[in-house]
């Protein structure tokens, strides 16, 4: 399975399903910024000499990297806050009215538009700096830090709000 952690609001997302995966891949933010891949095997799966080569390092400062994020994931509390900032905006989100469907957990946010919003992902970065992912034909994802604040996240309510009501409104 690959995942990247903390976002969800739980370690990794697959947890919310009781999935136990015997083997783990992890790469995007696991070195914030610095290029790290890793791999987390099961503890039933017993390890031989020569098995977990790897073509990516592994070298000091890859592991000094990781382990840093994990400690400031931990420090910081991120995954909780990824789970109250999650819901924050997830009932937020769900009170506009264009909005057709919110959906994921933490930080892992997408949410639905009709196709006569397609220009509002480029509105909100070019008139807001607010970048955005998104997934066909008409999903918004959301891509904040664990880091994100309160004020922060408003930031892209109050883009929102002017954007739709902009559309609205003749």
């Amino acid at each position: 399975m690959q995942s990247g952690y903390g976002r969800s609001g739980k370690f990794f997302a697959h947890q919310y399903a009781g999935i136990e995966a015997d083997l783990i891949t992890i790469a995007k933010g696991m070195g914030n910024g610095f290029p790290v891949g890793g791999v987390l095997i099961h503890p039933t799966i017993k390890p031989w000499s020569g098995m977990l080569g790897t073509t990516f390092g592994g070298n000091y400062l890859a592991c000094a990297a990781a382990l840093s994020v994990l400690e400031v994931i931990e420090e910081e509390n991120l995954m909780h806050n990824a789970q109250e900032l999650g819901n924050y905006w997830m009932n937020e989100l769900r009170t506009y009215e264009a909005i057709s469907e919110v959906r994921g957990k933490g930080l892992m946010i997408g949410f639905d538009l009709p196709e006569s919003l397609a220009s509002l992902r480029k509105d909100l970065l070019f008139k807001h700096h607010i970048f955005t992912g998104e997934a066909k034909p008409n999903t918004v994802r959301l891509l904040p830090s664990l880091a994100l604040t309160k004020n922060e996240a408003d930031i892209l309510l109050e883009a929102l709000t002017i954007e739709l009501t902009q559309t609205v409104t003749p």
